[in-house]
């Protein structure tokens, strides 16, 4: 790997760091406005080989995955499901998403708006 393909790779990565910030930031800001007395709730993220899983915690405690964020772009074999950076993805359990499709992408902006306060998207 050349030294500016790991520049932009390690530029991306941050930028995705940044975004799920705001990600966090913004589900504990809806969380807040439909449940203002329910301030122990927040938001973090675990950054691991594949994927960034976002957590929701109750005073300081992990409680469940809201969801995962892809790191990197991939196909998934036969279905030739192209998974880019910064895909959110519904959490199938504790350590591992769904990868049947993405419900949006971080770079495009994903607004949490509705149920996403609880999770991203079904599929429609």
């Amino acid at each position: 790997m050349k030294l500016s393909e790991m520049v932009v790779e390690v530029n991306q990565e941050q930028e995705l760091l940044q975004l799920c910030d705001k990600l966090c930031e913004d589900l504990h800001k809806a969380h807040i406005e439909q449940y203002p007395t329910l301030t122990d709730t927040g938001y973090t993220y675990k950054v691991s080989r594949k994927y960034i899983k976002i957590i929701t915690t109750e005073k300081g405690q992990n409680r469940s995955v809201w969801g995962f964020i892809n790191k990197k772009e991939w196909t998934k074999g036969l279905a030739g499901i192209t998974f880019k950076c910064g895909d959110v993805l519904k959490a199938a359990g504790w350590a591992t998403p769904a990868l049947n499709a993405p419900r949006g992408n971080l770079f495009d902006g994903y607004m949490i708006t509705g149920m996403r306060k609880y999770g991203p998207d079904y599929l429609r």
